[in-house]
This record gives structure tokens, C-alpha cells and sequence, in this order.
């Protein structure tokens, strides 16, 4: 969709390209699903033959997906009787555990980057991908139009789209990337528990913390430890993410908006561990480090918390529940000790 949306922008003349379609998917916090997983994904069919999949996700269960024609990628989310469709299609493989509305803990929905078909079944819609060149359009310079894929094919997609670019300009692609390790997969080691042990005793933290940090950064956790032992530190209220390691997103992962972290850049909100104590808490530091005036903070709230609600299926409300049973919870531990 939004290529065509981009095209019709730039005036470029070509044809309808994208024919999307939306998946949603549901984190669930039900101990039971979790642990009659034990640990494995389950791929099954639901009743009208869409694929489904089910697996233990960062402690949580992650269910999905529909499969729905949309026109406005950006207008895209999960609706009601989506949830209910997922849900159902949970009682067909455990029929005996009852999910409930509450076990909800969020919800998104992505959308599926397909090549425009009449074919009535969404599922019988090519996965593949392709370029197609436009050119020859008045003022607008040649525009390649990169249609289809997924993330589990970029590497290859990608190389496509630059072979092609490098034909025009008469030049060969000398660099192959089947093998080019990125991000935190550079210098991946072998030996991950030694690798952590050896990267803790270096930096001064803990081997859980480091341990934690390699399985959110891979290798790059390397980097995050030393800026945590740089300075004082503090978890945040009810996470396992620090203040440290938030001002650290900030200032190397392009952070530009209260979405970016809690979204993007963390876990935080997609595991239902969001309260408000935890979002003000980022917040604070967020406004700190891009010297937002009060007038821009109570925006960033204001716009998140809405986002929150009509995307994800989070509201104030839950988030305040989260702030009350932590503050039950701490009121418990001091009590029992």
C-alpha cells in the first residue's frame, strides 16, 4: 500500500502494485497455555484453512495471525473480531484451557507487503517478491519499486533490488552478503555462556545482567555493558530494563519519540509489563536527554497512551491495575519480612 500511496505522491505514473493484507496477532499471559507449550511452536489450521501459529514468546504465549484485505496500511489494526477469531481458533488445539479477555496482555497488527490479486482466498496470494522499474514518467527520476517479501527473505531481496541498481549504472555488486553477519550477530560466539561470564567479570556487572543483555543485543551487549559500568545505574520500577540502558537506546538507536522505546527499541509494552509508574519512568528520561519542555512531555503521554489504546488494545486503566498490584505486591514482601 504504501508504495502506491508513495508513487501517486512523487507523480509517478504506474500501475497499482500492492494488494495488502493485515495479520493480527495477541500476547497472552496464561500460565496454563504457557506451560502445556512446554517450549515448542505449534503451527495448525483453523476452521476456513488459514495457517495459524502458537508459541511461548519473552513469557508470554504469542497467538496469530488473521489474514484481511486493507487498502490504508496505516489505518490497519486488530479489531474485535479478530481477537475473537484468534481465540476461538486457541479452544480448537487446547480445548480444555479457557483464555479469557483479561489474559490479553497486547495486541498488534502488521500488514503484509503482498502484490495486488483477485484471488478471493487471501491465502492462495504469492509470498514471493520482485522489483518493478518506472521510468520515463516527466520529471520523476527512475523509481524502483521493491514489492512483496519478508523479513525472513530482506538479505535476498535486497541484494535483488541493488543488482539491479548496479546494472544500470554499469557496475557489479563485489560484495556478496549470504555470510555477512550484522547487528548482533557479528562475532557470535560458539561458547554464549562463556562469552557472558568473561564480558561480566570485564564490565563489573552481574552474570544474570549480562546474560539478560546478550539475549536483547547479541554480540552489541558487549557495548551496552561497558556504557552501564560507566555510571551509576538503577533498574526501572517493575522492569529489568535500566536507566542506563534506556539513555543508551537513546543515543544510538535513533530514538525520537516515547513509541520508539517502549514499542520498538524494548520489549517493555509488547510483554505486558508496561504500568504507569514504568512509563513515566522512561518518559522522564527520554525528556531529559532531547531537553523536551513540559508542554512537549504531557504531548508524548497524551499521544502515546492513545496509540496504546486504539492499536494495541492497552488503556490507562490496565496500566494503573499494573501500579496497584505492584504496589500490593512490595506492600506483601515487607510485610512477610
Amino acid at each position: 500500500g504504501w508504495i502506491d500511496l508513495t508513487n501517486s505522491a512523487i507523480g509517478a505514473v504506474a500501475p497499482k502494485f500492492m494488494g495488502g493484507t493485515k495479520g493480527s496477532h495477541l500476547i497472552v499471559d496464561n500460565r496454563e497455555l504457557h506451560d502445556a507449550l512446554d517450549g515448542h511452536m505449534i503451527y495448525y489450521e483453523n476452521e476456513d484453512g488459514r495457517i495459524c501459529i502458537l508459541f511461548p514468546y519473552l513469557g508470554n504465549v504469542l497467538v496469530g495471525s488473521t489474514d484481511i484485505r486493507v487498502d490504508d496500511p496505516d489505518q490497519a489494526r486488530c479489531e474485535d473480531d479478530e481477537r475473537q477469531y484468534i481465540r476461538q481458533s486457541l479452544s480448537f488445539v487446547f480445548p480444555d484451557i479457557e483464555i479469557a479477555d483479561s489474559d490479553i496482555v497486547f495486541q498488534f497488527t502488521g500488514v503484509r507487503p503482498l502484490p495486488i490479486s483477485r484471488d478471493s482466498f487471501t491465502g492462495r496470494i504469492p509470498r514471493d517478491h520482485f522489483c518493478e522499474l518506472i521510468e520515463g514518467a516527466g520529471m520523476v527520476p527512475p523509481t524502483l519499486c521493491m514489492i512483496g517479501g519478508k523479513w525472513t527473505t530482506f538479505r535476498s531481496f535486497g541484494a535483488l533490488a541493488a543488482d539491479i541498481v548496479l546494472e544500470r549504472l554499469c557496475r557489479q555488486r563485489i560484495v556478496g552478503t549470504e555470510n555477512m553477519p550484522i547487528g548482533g550477530g557479528r562475532h557470535f560466539p560458539m561458547a554464549s555462556e562463556k562469552w557472558c561470564a568473561e564480558r561480566a567479570a570485564a564490565h563489573g556487572l552481574s552474570l544474570d545482567r549480562m546474560r539478560s543483555l546478550f539475549e536483547r543485543y547479541g554480540t552489541v551487549a558487549d557495548a551496552v555493558a561497558a556504557y552501564l559500568a560507566a555510571g551509576q545505574d538503577e533498574l526501572l520500577p517493575g522492569s529489568d530494563y535500566s536507566a542506563r540502558e534506556i539513555r543508551y537506546l537513546i543515543a544510538n538507536e535513533y530514538v525520537e519519540q516515547l513509541e520508539d522505546l517502549l514499542l520498538r527499541r524494548t520489549t517493555i509494552a509488547i510483554t505486558g509489563a508496561l504500568s504507569c509508574g514504568l512509563l513515566d519512568a522512561v518518559l522522564d528520561i527520554l525528556a531529559v536527554e532531547k531537553s523536551w519542555d513540559a508542554a512537549r512531555k504531557a504531548f508524548e503521554r497524551t499521544d502515546f497512551l492513545a496509540l496504546l489504546q486504539r492499536q494495541h488494545g492497552v488503556d490507562l486503566d490496565q496500566l494503573s491495575q499494573k501500579d496497584q498490584g505492584r504496589s500490593a505486591e512490595c506492600a506483601s514482601t515487607r510485610k512477610s519480612a
